[in-house]
């Protein structure tokens, strides 16, 4: 069957007919005016430009917290934003709610009545269709931050974008890979060039939106390889519609100098990919470092407090310009504001006093890390053109399709699931199973070499047993797992 979609611009006649659909959805989407918007969004200072916040982060040295927060009722989103930004948050986050995300705009609409009628919010996130632009408006003026709405659906971004939002996660790879069941990538497309082509609609007439890209997230312990590769795949699609500004989040999966290596990777491959294929005028606006979704939440608060600090402490030696920290009790439920409020406060204090120092780290297990997953990310994309005969859309999708993208324990049942990561000693990630992955015969024997180790050590066999075992280490605070006691 020929793909319908490809890696092409999207005309902007063709664009501006195919939002009509959109936009009918719900009746709030007649409040987006596009003239309107970009009006509205050049008005805005650039302390609510999220490209420029980075960048001055970039020039201060600074690291600061890019959370999740959303519920369901204006006020009660409008004070918590308000209590983020007291606690130095200048990138906000509109986390929206699961029936948004996936269209079902009149379970919303039932579930904001019983709220206000019975006092009890029963929305996991913001519904910001249901809301609309007049009333989400009031939320973005409400305080000095630049906002992100952290979900999916082209009429919720359409309407984020237009109440002068300025961060947008269009979530090719994370969407397919993460949120759905049954959807191919090619269905998936589509929807991302539509939002992708709507922060290109707004650049040509002046109004920088960043996209953060997370790529296809390993859901489980599983080097970044893929991760990496599905980023340049995410970066090149985005800009082929015009967007001009991204920031890629690297999720970390626990060993520092694995970590560490990711990002620098990450950074270095993006920005000669885009060059590569001509895209030299889009800014990588900034990095930030993501402590989920890879290992379950501590169930302890003092071993919550630790998992939040570690992270913040590898995004500050990192450099990075923003990190993402789950709360303390984000493994029980839906955080209050007042753990985001104390949440934030012990990841500041961490910020604060490690990212000035500028604290170099060159150590030679960073090296060799980058070096192996330089080999591998260039590997998988090089197959990927070679699929797609240059449309790295085409090459994505029969790479789906080949096992040549691909992620264990993954929601969706396209992705073969063929491939199986582990631990070594040191913690770091390996590959126990490639899959038809087509990682280089130099980096296949270099993790055969570190598991063999971590088996000689134990005495013992690493399979999947220990790969679920290494899964849940982290959260318990050790960097392997150890099998229970009998």
């Amino acid at each position: 069957m020929k793909n319908k979609v490809k890696q092409k611009r999207i005309g902007e006649d063709q664009f501006l007919r195919m939002r009509e659909p959109v936009l009918s959805l719900w009746p709030t989407g007649k409040e987006v005016n596009l003239e309107e918007a970009i009006e509205y969004q050049k008005s805005l200072p650039e302390c609510k430009r999220f490209s420029k916040v980075l960048e001055k982060l970039r020039n201060e040295g600074r690291t600061v917290i890019f959370p999740r927060a959303g519920t369901g009722l204006l006020e009660d989103m409008i004070e918590l934003v308000r209590s983020l930004a007291k606690t130095g948050v200048p990138l906000m986050p509109v986390t929206i709610d699961s029936h948004t995300r996936i269209g079902q705009f009149d379970k919303v609409q039932r579930a904001l009545e019983e709220t206000v009628k019975t006092g009890r919010n029963i929305l996991n996130g913001y519904p910001i269709v249901n809301h609309g632009v007049k009333n989400t408006r009031k939320l973005v003026e409400s305080c000095d931050a630049a906002f992100n709405p952290r979900g999916y659906g082209n009429l919720g971004l359409e309407i984020g974008i237009a109440s002068g939002m300025t961060g947008v996660g269009p979530g090719l790879f994370l969407g397919f890979g993460s949120y759905r069941k049954k959807e191919t990538l090619e269905e998936c497309i589509g929807p991302n060039q539509y939002i992708t082509r709507l922060m290109g609609y707004y650049a040509d007439r002046g109004v920088i939106l960043t996209a953060d890209i997370h790529g296809l997230l390993p859901c489980g312990i599983f080097p970044l390889s893929v991760n990496i590769a599905c980023l340049i795949v995410e970066a090149l699609i985005a800009a082929e519609q015009g967007v001009k500004s991204l920031m890629p989040q690297i999720h970390f999966e626990g060993s520092m100098a694995q970590d560490l290596a990711w990002i620098r990777v990450t950074q270095r491959l993006l920005r000669e990919y885009l060059d590569k294929f001509g895209y030299r005028d889009v800014e990588l606006s900034g990095t930030c470092a993501n402590q989920i979704p890879l290992f379950p939440v501590p169930q302890g608060m003092g071993e919550a407090f630790g998992y939040l600090n570690y992270t913040a402490m590898v995004a500050a030696l990192a450099k990075v310009e923003t990190v993402f920290l789950r709360t303390i009790d984000e493994g029980a439920g839906v955080p209050t504001a007042e753990a985001h409020t104390l949440s934030y406060k012990s990841g500041n204090w961490i910020l604060d006093v490690v990212r000035p120092q500028n604290i170099q780290i060159e150590m030679k297990e960073i090296e060799i890390e980058e070096r192996i997953t330089e080999l591998e990310v260039r590997a998988i994309l090089k197959r990927l053109f070679e699929m797609g005969e240059g449309d790295i859309i085409m090459g994505s999708i029969k790479g789906i399709e080949a096992g040549i993208i691909d992620s264990p324990f993954s929601p969706n049942v396209n992705l073969k699931g063929n491939v199986l990561g582990i631990k070594d000693s040191t913690g770091a990630c390996r590959y126990l199973d490639f899959g038809m992955l087509p990682i280089p015969k130099e980096a296949q024997e270099f993790h055969r070499e570190k598991l063999a180790e971590r088996e000689r050590a134990e005495k013992r066999k690493m399979d999947y047993n220990v790969s679920i075992e290494d899964f849940w280490a982290f959260s318990k605070g050790k960097l392997i797992g150890m099998p229970s006691p009998n």
